[in-house]
């Protein structure tokens, strides 16, 4: 089964022998994929609308997998109990979204040993609420599929030492890592916050705001790092 370049790294991250929950599952692609390798025992597929889930249900039974996968239909992590899966993953969301269901079972995302995170925008966002909600970063991953870049992060329950903003617009294990793709990754930043900057400059107002001194200032830190100051 071939899932995608995204989805096979998230696949990787997943510990050998635990239980999942994927939420948001559309076809259940990834849970087919680990279950067919047997690196999970259960995984709970979950989707808030019902073509998904018919869908998902289509891919469990054409790959024989009704005794380790389980389609349900639900609302975020309302699906599983607290303590039923060791590994939750949302993926192919914004992280607003993801905050949403995290913080709507608490308890539930708690319990669990991991949450695997891959948003499609607003990861720094996500971190620095990870970092205030007594989550730290386990792992990150950056991956390439087609023209995009996704972050994938691995959260485990404990303190994190507070990283500076740089840091999390980044992913501090990204840069810790040294990660192939950063340069791609701290180059799409970079053009990110000049655009921004580039459109707050249109009005005299925004250009006195203390929003764009502190995008110039962070623009300038994602700069020097771009120069190969991530090796310092």
């Amino acid at each position: 089964m071939n899932i995608g370049a995204r989805l096979e790294a998230i696949g990787k991250l997943v510990p050998q022998g635990v239980s999942i929950a994927d939420i948001g599952t559309d076809h259940a692609y990834l849970p087919a994929w680990l279950a067919e390798r047997d690196v999970i025992t259960k995984a709970v597929a979950g989707d808030i609308v019902a073509g998904p889930c018919a869908a998902a249900r289509s891919t469990v039974a054409m790959y024989g997998l009704g005794n380790k996968i389980e389609v349900r239909m639900g609302n975020g992590l309302a699906i599983v109990e607290p303590g039923e899966v060791d590994v939750i993953i949302i993926a192919g969301m914004g992280a607003g979204t993801m905050i949403e269901i995290l913080e709507a079972e608490p308890e539930t995302a708690r319990r669990a040993r991991q949450l695997i995170l891959q948003p499609m925008a607003g990861a720094p966002g996500l971190r620095r609420w990870a970092h205030t909600n007594g989550w730290r970063l386990a792992d990150e991953v950056l991956v390439e599929e087609g023209k995009h870049l996704y972050e994938i992060m691995v959260l485990e329950r404990g303190e994190e030492t507070e990283a500076v903003d740089v840091a999390y617009e980044v992913g501090p294990l990204l840069l810790k890592q040294r990660h192939p793709l950063l340069p791609k990754q701290l180059n799409k930043l970079c053009g990110h916050y000049r655009q921004l900057l580039a459109n707050m400059q249109r009005s005299a107002e925004a250009r006195q705001s203390e929003k764009y001194k502190s995008t110039e200032k962070l623009l300038q830190e994602l700069e020097g790092l771009d120069d190969g100051g991530h090796g310092k």
